[in-house]
């Protein structure tokens, strides 16, 4: 689409999304450096994509409409007055993201095809993106760029982590390969069992590597991680709730592998580069799995969906309603791919 120069992407959360959401940003400026690209984002998430100074790694707009409601459209509209974009990509479909772009001024406004698009979206745009038939979340993203006229977007994810931050993070971790568990979602339904978690850290004490926990001070987190570390025993660090998510970044990205659930983290491993081995079973890891690594995730989703839904094909959202759905991933088959990724980097 000709003429285009200053974009606006409304993506407000989760984290993981987020992630991906900065992934779509950095490809569409690869395919078009001339492009100036701003982000709406929930404030919650925003120290991410920020530098070790603290600047913006793109222009950040962030909202607070957890705390605020409806006030954060006010707010929004007032540190935007003067302001219009060329176009607002629109790539969360949630009520609130709609009544937030309210406050965007653009002449174009985009968001999702009919089979994606859900709460009314298509009442506050006035274009779609094309269908994508890749189901993942961020293939729905790059449907987006398609729309203005860019048709070869590749992710694209720079952190720009320094020598300095990186070197920091190691000083503090044993001179070892470091095998992180990033073991809580923001749901707990989405984790993993302790006896899970607990022997896949003493699988990896046994091949040489050190376990880093890692996860938020929520005490969801905080209590897992604490009785994976007691019952996996000596050798584990546990950094639950000590990092920033900025350190949190400099520690995936030092770790030869990571294990997770569909979670931020998981998301955030993949965007810098280091293998990370997904676990699921109430979401489609086609959907939502870890981009750059969906060979290497352990998933029972597609079973228990099918047995819900007597042997129908899951709809796209569709997610699987057993409470206990983690627990069918057995210890086994997560060991198998550890054991398998270890191979393939040569630790074998």
């Amino acid at each position: 689409m000709a003429n285009l120069k200053n974009i606006c992407v409304l993506r407000l959360s989760a984290l993981g999304d987020c992630i991906n959401a900065f992934g779509f940003i950095g490809g569409l400026k690869k395919a078009d450096p001339n492009l100036d690209i701003s982000m709406i984002i929930d404030k919650r998430f925003a120290s991410m994509f920020k530098d070790a100074n603290n600047n913006d790694l793109i222009p950040l707009y962030t909202v607070d409409f957890k705390n605020e409601g409806l006030k954060s459209i006010l707010s929004l509209k007032k540190e935007l007055k003067g302001k219009t974009f060329d176009a607002l990509l629109n790539i969360q479909t949630s009520i609130k993201a709609s009544l937030l772009s309210l406050a965007v001024k653009a002449p174009l406004k985009i968001g999702y095809d009919n089979a994606r698009s859900r709460e009314g979206q298509r009442f506050f745009v006035n274009k779609t993106a094309p269908a994508s038939a890749n189901p993942h979340v961020l293939a729905g993203f790059i449907s987006f760029a398609k729309a203005l006229g860019y048709d070869n977007v590749t992710p694209y994810w720079d952190f720009k982590l320094e020598e300095a931050e990186l070197s920091e993070m190691r000083n503090q971790l044993p001179d070892k390969p470091i095998f992180v568990i990033a073991p809580a979602s923001a749901k707990a339904e989405k984790n993993w069992t302790i006896e899970g978690y607990s022997a896949l850290a003493k699988l990896a004490l046994k091949k040489g590597f050190v376990p880093v926990l890692l996860g938020s001070k929520a005490p969801l987190e905080l209590n897992l991680s604490k009785a994976i570390a007691d019952t996996a025993g000596d050798g584990v660090i546990n950094l639950c709730g000590k990092t920033t998510l900025r350190q949190m970044l400099c520690i995936l990205k030092i770790a030869k592998l990571a294990l997770c659930p569909d979670s931020g983290t998981m998301h955030a491993a993949s965007a810098v580069g280091t293998p990370v081995i997904g676990l699921f079973a109430r979401h489609s890891e086609k959907r939502v799995g870890p981009w750059n690594y969906m060979n290497l995730c352990v998933s029972v989703y597609d079973k228990l969906a099918k047995s819900e839904l007597n042997g129908k094909d899951a709809p796209w959202r569709y997610r699987v309603k057993q409470n206990n759905a983690m627990e069918q991933i057995t210890i086994d088959a997560v060991k198998d791919m550890f054991l398998k990724v270890l191979k393939e980097m040569g630790y074998e």
